[in-house]
């Protein structure tokens, strides 16, 4: 019995709600309303959220984010590789002595200061502790390097314009060469 006035009454309701029809006042400001609001929708386009949205979507896809981490690590694991090796290759070309023209050459006291003044601030070769040489002694140093060179240069003159001298020297040279042990 309950549930047939229930459904009676709900009957009446969706009877009374049927025949009644809503009332519009001005069917015209209701119609440029939608039109305006249609109008607004297609003319937003994009704004600066959706285009970030847009650009930055594959963020939430995790095997891309994973495989661009990875990707960057190894890059970065590259680089770090390539500057150890590049510092390893300067660090051994630094050691080397270059000989031009069969001969040292140092030319004036300046370039020697600048290379001490380097040796002293890398603390590689040379520790700041352990260099004791006076101006003095520097002085006397690149004056016997040059003198010698000097002599180097006068006796290699010597034996090129003396052909008896210069057989002597290549002979020795040779028998030199004989005696040392070829590894």
């Amino acid at each position: 019995m309950k549930m047939e006035q229930e459904n009676e009454k709900y009957e009446k309701v969706l009877n009374i709600l049927r025949e009644s029809k809503p009332e519009l006042y001005s069917k015209e400001d209701i119609e440029r309303e939608v039109i305006k609001r249609i109008s607004k929708v297609n003319q937003s386009g994009l704004n600066l959220y959706e285009l970030i949205d847009f650009l930055f979507s594959w963020i939430y896809i995790g095997w891309v984010r994973r495989s661009l981490i990875t990707a960057a690590v190894l890059l970065v694991m590259i680089f770090v590789y390539q500057q150890g090796v590049m510092l390893k290759q300067m660090n051994f070309l630094s050691r080397q002595i270059i000989v031009t023209g069969g001969e040292m050459q140092i030319s004036t006291d300046q370039q020697v200061e600048k290379l001490l003044l380097m040796y002293k601030r890398s603390g590689r070769r040379f520790p700041s502790r352990s260099i004791t040489i006076s101006e003095k002694q520097m002085k006397e140093l690149i004056d016997s390097v040059n003198n010698i060179q000097i002599k180097y240069k006068d006796l290699m003159k010597l034996i090129e314009e003396d052909s008896e001298l210069k057989k002597y020297v290549e002979n020795k040279l040779i028998e030199n060469n004989r005696t040392k042990i070829k590894l």
